[in-house]
């Protein structure tokens, strides 16, 4: 069960109360970390502009200061994901007290934008690659030439003497046996050229790759996990507490289950994670 759902449970409502001031410290450590500064960037075409950004690499030094607060968690992992833009950065602990599991999970969810360094080399390497392309795009285009020559003496090689040209190409598309011989010899014959070709195309595409600089932008905000893995930016803190069972979580949890002993033991952890992240830097 996640904190902050509305009950009459007066227990539970202790520990909503608790949950909010966590949630309300997490959220301006958020803010304080999300600050805005100007950096120079340079675009495609190699104008210079100002750009906002924050400082991602303090993420997680937090998640690892609010860690150390926590003795006697059990961490379940510091990590990032990175899709098309949107990365994450969460970490998630948990610790048993008795018959019951208390979980904490913070996130913090932001675009990257990526800029190239305001370097000269950027436009050095740009036109080098360019050059490079036009180039090569004759001789690609002689190898694929070649490549139909030896696909066409090698059919005929193999028997297939009196098809025109296209029905060869369908017998070569069509026999997976004929096409991977073929594809082999062709790979052995032209691959000294296209792997020369594509090592230097990789090498200045690297060149460019390592001339980029990234840019991070977030609204930090607090949001549930629905609109965190719909993709919005911001920041969740959630602290879930489920019952065990014959050594399996439940889910659920009902505090009329709990001496209050152990209710005692549960709002000393929840206190626990409240003086955690509020002195965490």
């Amino acid at each position: 069960m996640r904190l902050g759902i509305k009950t009459d449970d007066q227990f539970l409502v202790k520990l909503n109360e608790k949950n909010e001031q966590i949630q309300d410290v997490f959220t301006e450590k958020i803010k304080k970390l999300a600050e805005k500064y100007l950096i120079d960037v340079m675009l495609q075409d190699g104008s210079v502009k100002k750009q906002e950004t924050f400082d991602a690499q303090k993420i997680e030094p937090l998640f690892k200061n609010i860690e150390i607060g926590l003795e006697g968690w059990t961490l379940r992992g510091i990590s990032s994901t990175n899709n098309e833009g949107l990365r994450r950065n969460f970490i998630k602990l948990d610790k048993i007290v008795e018959n019951c599991q208390i979980s904490l999970h913070l996130s913090l969810q932001y675009h990257v934008l990526l800029f190239y360094q305001p370097n000269y080399e950027v436009m050095k390497k740009q036109k080098e690659l360019s050059d490079f392309m036009d180039e090569t795009k004759k001789h690609e285009e002689e190898l694929t030439k070649k490549s139909d020559k030896i696909i066409l003496k090698k059919l005929k090689e193999a028997g297939y003497k009196d098809l025109d040209p296209e029905s060869l190409f369908e017998i070569f598309y069509s026999e997976d046996k004929i096409r991977e011989k073929i594809m082999d010899e062709i790979k052995t014959e032209t691959s000294g050229n296209l792997d020369d070709i594509n090592q230097h195309k990789n090498k200045l595409l690297k060149n460019l790759d390592d001339l980029l600089l990234e840019i991070y932008q977030i609204e930090p905000i607090l949001i549930d996990e629905t609109r965190l893995v719909s993709g919005e930016e911001g920041c969740v803190c959630n602290i879930d507490i489920e019952e065990i069972k014959n050594n399996q979580k439940t889910g659920s949890f009902d505090s009329n289950n709990i001496t209050d002993n152990v209710k005692e033991k549960i709002q000393t952890v929840i206190n626990q994670v409240f003086s955690a992240v509020q002195n965490a830097n």
